[in-house]
């Protein structure tokens, strides 16, 4: 029988194109973009919230829920041949543990699209770049007929308002072509690297996950984190849904969840080692358009390990 609960906390772009890593011989790889970042000024406005001085309280506060989008449908995709373990997580520098009453490894991701200011979930991965999230390809790029998003930052623990790790400027993204001219929500998945925040890395401040690829559709123990921002929620603080994952479809994973819009990209870990720390082997693509709330996601594929190994920079 499956258990869910959810709980409320307290406390100018250059294209880069992808190269193809070989891949096992049953595994077809979808190749990828990627975006630059504008080069930051040299000195962030007096009282800039980030080193751009775009981002204010306001704006922040303002920010619209990104659509988690519906689907009636299961995403199909063919099987995978092919499973592993990317990275192994990793405790915040000078810390074992990082039992945080709000997590310090996932966050809120802001962006603007098409002039308006819009808001993911985002979560830190560990890689020897040591600056790295993932979230969701729709909160990078808009998808077929649509343009990439611009002032990107991450917002790592936020609560009601502020991160108490500040805001972390993007450096590149990257996500699937297939998503970018297709919208094909079985590649909705990004990376986006993110520059130092005063000399620090992102995942010796706040610590990073691990990253698996290849794993089933029925996972025991899935903790998904997300800051939901339409009603009834409001985004200010974190929600996680708890639960063991079941097959929607031909390649969905399904967990019953009533997180909304602005929970997008969110992290959904196995094998969790605390409260903070756990291996990503999903993030939040869809919902159901009607029943029982819950959330869909492909997860990890080949295709997510090849573009994690392009994240260097």
């Amino acid at each position: 029988m499956r258990r869910t609960t959810v709980r409320l906390l307290a406390a100018g772009i250059l294209l880069v194109t992808g190269a193809t890593v070989a891949p096992a011989a049953a595994d077809v790889i979808e190749p990828t973009t990627a975006v630059r970042a504008p080069a930051l000024p040299s000195k962030a406005p007096a009282g800039a919230l980030d080193a751009t001085g775009y981002w204010t309280a306001e704006k922040l506060r303002n920010a619209i829920p990104a659509d988690l989008p519906a689907s009636a449908s299961p995403a199909k995709q063919g099987s995978s041949t092919s499973s592993g373990i990317a990275s192994d997580p990793v405790a915040p520098k000078g810390h074992k543990l990082a039992n945080d009453a709000v997590p310090s490894t996932a966050g809120k991701l802001f962006f603007t699209d098409n002039g308006l200011n819009y808001v993911c979930s985002a979560s830190t991965i560990n890689n020897s770049y040591k600056n790295l999230i993932i979230t969701a390809g729709h909160c990078v790029h808009s998808g077929a007929g649509g343009a990439w998003h611009s002032n990107i930052v991450f917002a790592p623990a936020y609560y009601n308002g502020q991160s108490g790790y500040g805001l972390w400027n993007w450096s590149q993204a990257r996500t699937f072509n297939s998503w970018i001219n297709s919208s094909d929500f079985t590649h909705d998945q990004a990376f986006v690297t993110l520059q130092q925040r005063n000399g620090s890395n992102l995942i010796d401040a706040v610590g990073g996950n691990g990253l698996v690829w290849g794993n089933g559709q029925n996972q025991p123990g899935t903790r998904i984190w997300g800051w939901p921002a339409e009603p009834p929620y409001n985004g200010e603080v974190p929600y996680y849904c708890d639960g063991d994952t079941y097959a929607w479809g031909g390649s969905d994973a399904a967990l019953t969840c009533s997180m909304n819009g602005g929970a997008s990209g969110g992290p959904w870990l196995k094998d969790r080692i605390d409260a903070n720390l756990g291996y990503v082997f999903a993030v939040t693509s869809r919902r159901t358009t009607s029943g029982t709330p819950t959330l869909l996601s492909t997860p990890n594929t080949p295709d997510v390990k090849t573009m994690f190994d392009q994240m260097t920079t």
